[in-house]
C-alpha cells in the first residue's frame, strides 16, 4: 500500500507542472498560437502512424526469432502494437508491455522470454532516443564561441555514436560477455556475485550478426519517423527560428523523460522540455503549450485507434494464444 501511494505521489510531480505551466501562461498568446496552427502537416503528422507501428511490430518480429519464440505475422503484431500503446497511454506503470507479451503468449513462447523481447525492444528505442537527445545538446552550443562550438558538438556526436554502437554490441552474446568481462574487472569484490546474477539473466539473448544489423536500420526508421511526426508539428506552428538538430534533440529528450516514472503520459515533462527549447529561441511559453497540445493530438490518435482494436480483440485468456 505505501509503495503504491509513492508511485502515485511521484506519478503527480508531471501533472502538477503542467497545472503551474499553464498557470502561468498567458491565455491571450496561447488562444492567438493555437488559431493559426496550419492544420494540414498535423494531419500529415497522424497519417504516418501506420508506417511507425509497422516498422515497430517488423523489429519485435525480428528480436522474437531471435531469441527462438514463435511471432505472428507482421499484420498481427501490428494489432497487438496499437493495443499495447493503448493500455500504456491510459495506464500506469508498463501496463503496454504486460498487455502486448499477453497477447502472443503460447506454449512455444513462454511469458518470461517474451518479456525479455520486449526489454530488447525497449531497449533499441532508448539508444535511439539517447542519440537524438544528444544531438539536441549539440544544437544548444550555437549560442557559443566558435572554438567551444566545436569542441561540444564534437563531444556530444562521438557520443551519440558510441550509445548507439552500443546496441548491436549488446545484443550480440560474444561482443556482450567481452564488455561485461571488462567491466566486471573493476567491480569491487562484494559485488561480483551481484553483477554475475545481473549479467546471467542476459544469457538467453544471442542475435547474429545480420539481425544486429536489421535491429539497427529498423531502429533508425522508427526514429526517423518519429522525427518526421514531430517535425511536421513544428512545422504547423511556424516555429522557423528552431533549427533541426533542436527539434530532433527535443524528440529524444521528451521520449527519455517520458519513461521516467514521475508523469502520466508525459504530461507536465513534454511541456517542460518545450518551454525550456521555445524561450531559448525567442518564442512565449504559451506557444510551448500549444505545440504541447499537438503532441497530445498524437497520443490520443494513438490511444483511440489502440482502444477500437481492442475492441475487436479482447486481452486473451490463458487458453487463448493469439489475436
Amino acid at each position: 500500500m505505501r509503495g503504491t501511494i509513492i508511485s502515485w505521489s511521484l506519478r503527480l510531480i508531471g501533472p502538477l507542472l503542467f497545472v503551474l505551466f499553464l498557470w502561468r501562461t498567458d491565455l491571450q498568446v496561447l488562444g492567438a498560437a493555437l488559431t493559426h496552427v496550419n492544420w494540414w502537416p498535423v494531419a500529415i503528422s497522424l497519417a504516418l502512424m501506420p508506417i511507425f507501428i509497422v516498422i515497430k511490430a517488423w523489429r519485435w518480429q525480428i528480436i522474437m526469432r531471435e531469441l527462438g519464440l514463435q511471432p505472428p505475422s507482421i499484420w498481427t503484431l501490428c494489432l497487438i502494437y496499437n493495443i499495447g500503446m493503448f493500455w500504456g497511454g491510459t495506464t500506469p506503470g508498463h501496463s503496454g508491455d504486460l498487455a502486448k507479451a499477453l497477447y502472443v503468449r503460447k506454449a512455444q513462447n513462454p511469458r518470461p522470454s517474451l518479456l525479455f523481447s520486449i526489454f530488447d525492444e525497449r531497449l533499441c528505442d532508448v539508444a535511439a532516443m539517447a542519440v537524438l537527445a544528444f544531438v539536441g545538446l549539440a544544437a544548444l552550443a550555437d549560442s557559443l564561441d566558435a572554438s567551444s562550438k566545436a569542441s561540444i558538438q564534437r563531444v556530444t556526436i562521438l557520443v551519440a555514436v558510441v550509445i548507439f554502437a552500443m546496441l548491436p554490441a549488446l545484443l550480440i552474446r560474444r561482443s556482450r560477455n567481452w564488455s561485461f568481462g571488462m567491466v566486471r574487472i573493476v567491480v569491487p569484490n562484494r559485488w561480483k556475485s551481484r553483477f554475475d546474477s545481473i549479467i546471467q539473466q542476459f544469457d538467453a539473448l544471442d542475435i547474429s550478426g545480420r539481425a544486429a544489423i536489421a535491429l539497427v536500420i529498423t531502429t533508425c526508421g522508427s526514429a526517423f519517423s518519429t522525427a518526421i511526426r514531430i517535425a511536421l508539428l513544428f512545422t504547423a506552428m511556424d516555429l522557423t527560428r528552431i533549427p533541426l538538430a533542436a527539434v530532433l534533440g527535443s524528440t529524444g529528450q521528451i521520449a527519455l523523460l517520458q519513461a521516467l516514472p514521475i508523469s502520466v503520459s508525459g504530461l507536465g515533462i513534454r511541456e517542460a522540455v518545450l518551454i525550456g527549447l521555445l524561450n531559448a529561441h525567442g518564442y512565449a511559453s504559451a506557444y510551448a503549450i500549444a505545440l504541447s497540445g499537438l503532441f497530445l493530438i498524437i497520443n490520443v490518435e494513438h490511444i483511440l485507434i489502440g482502444f477500437v482494436v481492442s475492441l475487436r480483440y479482447p486481452i486473451p485468456g490463458e487458453a487463448t494464444s493469439n489475436v
